[in-house]
């Protein structure tokens, strides 16, 4: 769910300018509440239909947790932590459309479709580690600390 894009558009709130070149993963979904009862669907991005990645825990892909891709009907899985049959850890694709229980990996069938999947996860992926390193770092920690703390910090 996209929270932060959601609350930014009821307050009316925009990125501040130094945050604006920063990779934003998420989007508004105030259109989709304001129109629960006509059908609203998602128009597609400028990438394509709508996408998300995922990973299990921490920074590093480690196929025991697992991670994956949604890319429209599409879905690329590798790894797994609740599935210990070797097939679970190679990677998966499934189509959404026509199977939502994800039974029917369809890898072998479209490879191409999982090698632009891996490709757009691997992208996703890059921009989420950029941000970790490079952008999610309050710059004036002092603004953020309570009063107690920044003398109790002071002090040592």
């Amino acid at each position: 769910m996209d929270f932060l894009p959601t609350i930014m558009e009821v307050l009316s709130v925009e990125r501040p300018l130094e945050q604006r070149s920063w990779a934003f993963d998420g989007r508004s979904i105030l259109p989709l509440l304001r129109n629960a009862t006509t059908g609203f669907k998602w128009a597609d991005t400028e990438e394509g239909p709508r996408s998300v990645g995922y990973q299990f825990y921490d920074t590093t892909l480690n196929k025991s947790k697992g991670w994956g891709y949604r890319f429209g009907r599409w879905k690329y899985v590798e790894g797994s932590m609740s599935c210990l049959h070797p097939d679970c850890q190679k990677p998966q694709l499934y189509d959404l459309d026509s199977d939502i229980g994800e039974r029917v990996d369809l890898s072998s069938k479209y490879p191409d479709i999982l090698e632009d999947l891996q490709l757009k996860f691997q992208k996703w992926h890059e921009s989420v580690m950029k941000s970790r390193r490079e952008e999610s770092k309050c710059r004036k920690t002092e603004l953020m600390l309570p009063q107690s703390l920044i003398f109790m910090s002071e002090r040592e």
